[in-house]
């Protein structure tokens, strides 16, 4: 149910050490009315992540410091690029959801014109932005270091993604 994708460090985009999960097609059904925006963000609400708003993906590499970020495609489908340039590119469609980790960079390639997300953060959590410029780099890598996981999987809540592939990486 959950694909990962491992994204290397490529500065300045310090990207994480924990891997992209990757939900293809799991909110597939909350997408079929004119409601899906909402739908999307009350199931992802549920799950431990607000904050919600409804748009696109900025078409310039950019990543936030301060919070991981969960990405549902509610319309239409787009390629992505993970990790900053030269980066590979992935496929984003209708009902897939992302887990971005703190630091990993995204850019929007290309869409068709109906590609519409939800986007929302652990906890409610205000993300910064930022774009490659920090004057800081490394006591950036450190704040993303340290940041933790979430408590909660964005799909599956007590199971899930978070549970299976991030939580080996946090010394308990």
């Amino acid at each position: 149910m959950v694909e990962t994708f491992d994204i290397a460090e490529n500065a300045p985009f310090p990207n994480n050490s924990l891997p992209v999960l990757y939900y293809p097609g799991v909110v597939k059904e909350l997408v079929h009315s004119e409601d899906r925006g909402q739908n999307v963000q009350a199931f992802l609400e549920k799950n431990g992540y607000s904050n919600g708003w409804v748009g696109g993906i900025f078409k310039y590499h950019h990543f936030h410091s301060n919070t991981h970020e969960v990405l549902a495609c509610i319309s239409g489908e787009a390629k992505v690029q993970l990790g900053g340039p030269d980066a590979e590119v992935y496929p984003f469609k209708t009902g897939d959801v992302v887990l971005l980790p703190a630091g990993v960079a995204h850019k929007l390639i290309e869409s068709t014109d109906d590609f519409q997300i939800v986007g929302a953060y652990p906890e409610g959590k205000e993300p910064d932005m930022q774009t490659g410029d920090e004057e800081d780099y490394e006591a950036m890598k450190i704040r993303i270091s340290r940041l933790g996981i979430p408590q909660y999987d964005p799909v599956e809540k007590i199971q899930g993604g978070v549970i299976e592939y991030w939580d080996k990486f946090i010394i308990h």
